[in-house]
């Protein structure tokens, strides 16, 4: 049996997290509370709290674009020569026509959409298309990387502002590790909804609308309905109260910063289109609260002013994907950091991964880096793609590194990777009954139900 808990001895409700861990969980100077009109909704009134809306239901294919072969040849008309050869490898993979995205468009549609209507000033259509199609032929080159803003252009940006902004060193990493991991995992499985989230953020709208059900999030409306306010969600529900429209969007400092990456980028550095979703979804975990241009948030679930504490990670990866995930700590750390112990088996803990495998979903893993003295010092996070066994029986993952500088996944044992562990989001179809898994926000919702039975 599997009994996962990040709870305080002294209190159910908070948790105290480890230092330097920046995906660890909610902290006890930053605990989570029922907000005070939000407690007074009850099974009966919550819908007047819920802004209604009238859905319309896209169909697959949109019979206003031009044929298929038009869009080809207005596509290929925006690219080099380079360019041309990669989109001509997509076409013969199929991916062109692949249509994983949640309106059902194609990836050809989508790009002879970035082709043919307006893009925010300062930004290109033809570097934009080229930079969907080199991620969709290789996911491994979607880094986290920074990119440094030159000292002239900084200087602009200050007066701009009418705040203090330095230039940055060249290749400065960024703590977008989480949210560059969806990313890859958006170009690798699901080319079309990669390519749809490049138009949409690049557009003129400067969003891109994500349908999904409530019970991808949340068990339960109320649940739900919890999730979305606190995390300032963008968000309209339709009248059956399970399908959920959510607004996407980056911060508006990402406009900057991905002009920037426009006209300065260098090889090994994020693109523009790296920039604008790594910010929607960083902007989507931190309650709205991210800025492109230093790397820092704020918001109610983490005190620390970089990436995102596991409990955001997993909503966002639900509200991305529309797959139910559980946040599950395999690592028991105390409050100062030190790792007393494991949660589960060694061979629980391979079993939730490869089941998530055989169920077609990466999976996004947090790992510690431990000292000498079995204390954290730190973390990062990297996606499992896959599992092989070596020439001498040993397992072995495969997974991609958004930080590593290179352009193709890596293996690591699984004898080394296996303890590192910390957390990862596992699919909630990939636990089983006998799993008991104790989410903090899950107590807290829990909390707020009971209190609307005794009231």
């Amino acid at each position: 049996m599997l009994n996962i808990s990040r709870i305080n001895n002294t209190n159910p409700l908070l948790y105290t997290a480890p230092k330097n861990i920046r995906t660890s969980s909610v902290s006890q100077n930053n605990s989570v509370t029922i907000p005070e009109t939000l407690s007074k909704i009850t099974n009966e009134n919550f819908k007047a709290y819920i802004p209604s809306f009238k859905r319309t239901n896209k169909t697959e294919t949109n019979t206003q674009l031009p044929s298929p072969e038009e869009q080809l040849r207005t596509v290929k008309a925006k690219l080099d020569k380079n360019s041309q050869i990669v989109f001509n490898r997509l076409e013969r993979k199929g991916i062109l026509t692949d249509n994983s995205s949640n309106d059902g468009s194609t990836v050809l549609e989508n790009l002879y959409k970035i082709a043919t209507e307006p893009r925010i000033r300062g930004l290109n259509d033809s570097q934009i298309i080229s930079e969907v199609i080199k991620a969709l032929d290789n996911p491994s080159s979607i880094t986290q990387k920074f990119g440094d803003i030159p000292d002239n252009v900084a200087q602009e940006i200050s007066q701009e502002t009418g705040k203090a902004f330095p230039g940055q060193a060249r290749n400065v990493v960024s703590s977008s590790c989480v949210v560059a991991s969806m990313e890859f995992n958006l170009a690798s499985r699901t080319p079309a909804e990669f390519a749809r989230f490049a138009l949409g953020l690049s557009g003129q709208n400067y969003s891109v609308e994500k349908n999904i059900k409530m019970s991808d999030i949340a068990d339960g409306t109320v649940a739900g309905l919890w999730m979305l306010r606190e995390f300032n969600t963008d968000y309209k529900i339709s009248n059956n109260w399970e399908d959920v429209s959510i607004n996407l969007s980056p911060d508006r400092n990402a406009i900057v910063r991905a002009r920037v990456q426009t006209s300065y980028k260098d090889p090994d550095e994020r693109s523009c289109v790296d920039v604008l979703i790594q910010s929607a979804l960083l902007n989507l975990g931190s309650q709205n609260t991210y800025n492109a241009l230093t790397d820092e948030r704020t918001g109610k679930f983490n005190p620390d002013k970089s990436g995102l504490t596991d409990f955001e990670k997993n909503f966002v990866e639900e509200v991305v994907f529309g797959t139910p995930k559980i946040s599950v700590v395999y690592q028991n750390l105390d409050e100062n950091g030190y790792l007393k112990g494991y949660n589960c088996q060694p061979e629980e803990t391979l079993q939730h991964i490869l089941k998530s495998l055989e169920l077609g979903h990466n999976v996004i893993i947090g790992y510690t880096h431990i000292d000498n003295e079995n204390r954290v010092d730190g973390g990062h996070e990297i996606t499992i793609i896959g599992y092989e066994k070596d020439k001498n029986g040993n397992g072995v993952f495969i997974c991609n590194d958004t930080d590593d500088n290179i352009d193709e996944p890596i293996r690591i044992s699984e004898a080394k990777l296996l303890p590192l562990i910390h957390h990862a989001g596992i699919s909630k179809e990939a636990l089983s009954q006998n799993d008991i898994i104790v989410e903090p926000w899950r107590e807290i919702l829990q909390e707020f139900q009971n209190s609307i039975k005794q009231s």
